[in-house]
């Protein structure tokens, strides 16, 4: 599903986030990727779904090289590649129906086809009466909720979580984990940034450590006991 072969970034001010970085990931695998800050882990979510280009190496997703893809097929590339933010990054002029719409109308989809799948995943995701609520009138894990509505509004073959439970206390943490557990169950590819270091040991999934733009550790599931 992703495959990382000796990426490197290097910024013009010198500085290297990422430092030839090779990495596979298989198709529904869920892998927590961990590290300090400034370890690299958002340049490499960013060059996931092509936010950063790479100064040297190769970056697959669903087989799918981003390092040759053309500046067209981005906007494709991006539909099937679902993220969640720590921020939720809602549109707070919107309500919970319009938000999670909204990742379906910028790729073409039909009104009918919209309807349909906005009504199921607000019932997937537990916000089922929230419907025609704003954002300011919802609790942080229900606007998380919206987050992850949004994100698989469009069936993506990857989820990308960036600190997804950083704003939230533990139990809507746990709650919010479930339903991120439930997702890659269902076959979706998984990566998660976190610190969370008691949520990643009681996880048991597989875990990618960085520092200082390369990997440290790639521990298999049950082995990161922290």
């Amino acid at each position: 599903m992703v495959e990382l072969y000796e990426l490197t970034k290097t910024y013009p001010n010198g500085v290297t986030a990422l430092d030839q970085i090779s990495l596979k990931i298989d198709q529904g695998e869920f892998v927590f990727l961990m590290g300090h800050s400034g370890a690299g882990k958002s340049t490499l979510i960013r060059m996931l779904i092509r936010e950063e280009w790479p100064t040297s190496g190769q970056i697959f997703v669903a087989s799918r090289s981003l390092v040759r893809m053309k500046k067209k097929e981005i906007p494709y590339l991006r539909r099937s590649v679902g993220m969640i933010f720590q921020d939720f990054k809602l549109l707070e002029s919107r309500t919970v129906e319009e938000n999670i719409a909204f990742a379906m109308m910028v790729v073409g989809a039909s009104s009918r086809d919209i309807k349909k799948r906005v009504k199921a995943v607000i019932h997937e995701v537990g916000l089922d009466g929230k419907e025609h609520s704003f954002p300011n009138e919802l609790s942080g894990g229900e606007q998380q909720r919206v987050g992850i509505a949004r994100a698989i509004i469009n069936h993506p073959v990857l989820l990308i979580a960036d600190e997804p439970t950083g704003n939230l206390d533990q139990r809507t943490s746990e709650e919010i984990m479930e339903l991120i557990y439930d997702i890659n169950r269902a076959g979706t590819t998984v990566i998660m940034a976190t610190h969370a270091q008691e949520l990643v040991k009681t996880a048991r999934r597989r875990v990618v450590i960085l520092d200082k733009g390369k990997v440290v550790a790639d521990m298999p599931p049950g082995a990161y006991m922290r």
